[in-house]
């Protein structure tokens, strides 16, 4: 399927841009507050300190349905679960883009190595796309590993999961769907992640996709994230 132009999409040189400036940036130190002294009292004891456990750091990579195509900021599916899980998430992905296929960013995923890099996300996550179908097998299949191969390579201590291609409403499902996720399973394996097949939570929903019978409505992207999150949980990726 050829999806439509995304309106969130951003160049990777933006993006990269964008993330230099963010983890080159250097605050002064704040100066610790005096205590304060007393005479001819006791001070009271300080109070407990509480601590708040770090939120996990997680970075997607995928296409147009991943990126929350013809809706508003938030309404993707890895901006729910973030919000439902209580994750640090950046969403690296951008219409029309897959292993193979160059998207609207000017770069196929193995362009957003470098921006995976500067983040060092505890756990990326990378969906095969159906922008690869009738794309020559073995060059997805060649892409697919290379490309996991060198976004591992960024973040070798990140958990690496990748999850199956998502197609829309139909039950004639195209036979390049099973050579993608394939594809991505085998290369997830390599490396010692984590591949879950989502299926296909679209499916019999055509009040879930758009006019254009591509990209998921906010329901649709609700019916994906509610889908992913029990994988994920399942998977014990996710708590």
């Amino acid at each position: 399927m050829t999806p439509v132009r995304s309106r969130s999409a951003r160049s990777v040189a933006v993006i990269l841009a964008g993330l230099v400036a963010t983890l080159t940036a250097c605050a002064p130190e704040p100066t610790a507050p005096q205590p304060e002294l007393t005479f001819g009292v006791e001070s009271p004891a300080a109070a407990p300190a509480t601590t708040t456990p770090p939120r996990l750091r997680v970075v997607t990579v995928g296409d147009s349905l991943m990126s929350g195509a013809g809706l508003t900021i938030g309404e993707a599916w890895p901006d729910l679960m973030a919000s439902r899980a209580h994750l640090a998430l950046t969403n690296l992905a951008c219409g029309g883009m897959g292993f193979v296929v160059e998207g609207e960013c000017g770069t196929a995923y193995a362009g957003f190595a470098p921006a995976v890099a500067a983040l060092q996300p505890d756990l990326l996550i990378v969906e095969s796309s159906s922008n690869d179908f009738w794309q020559d097998p073995d060059e997805i299949r060649a892409d697919t590993t290379a490309t996991v191969d060198e976004l591992h390579q960024a973040v070798p201590t990140a958990r690496i999961v990748g999850l199956s291609t998502i197609w829309n409403d139909e039950s004639d499902i195209p036979d390049d769907n099973a050579v993608t996720s394939d594809a991505l399973h085998d290369a997830i394996d390599a490396v010692g992640g984590t591949y879950i097949d989502i299926g296909q939570p679209l499916l019999g929903h055509p009040e879930w996709l758009q006019d254009d019978d591509v990209h998921p409505t906010a329901r649709g992207q609700k019916a994906i994230e509610q889908t992913i999150v029990s994988a994920l949980q399942d998977a014990d990726v996710l708590p």
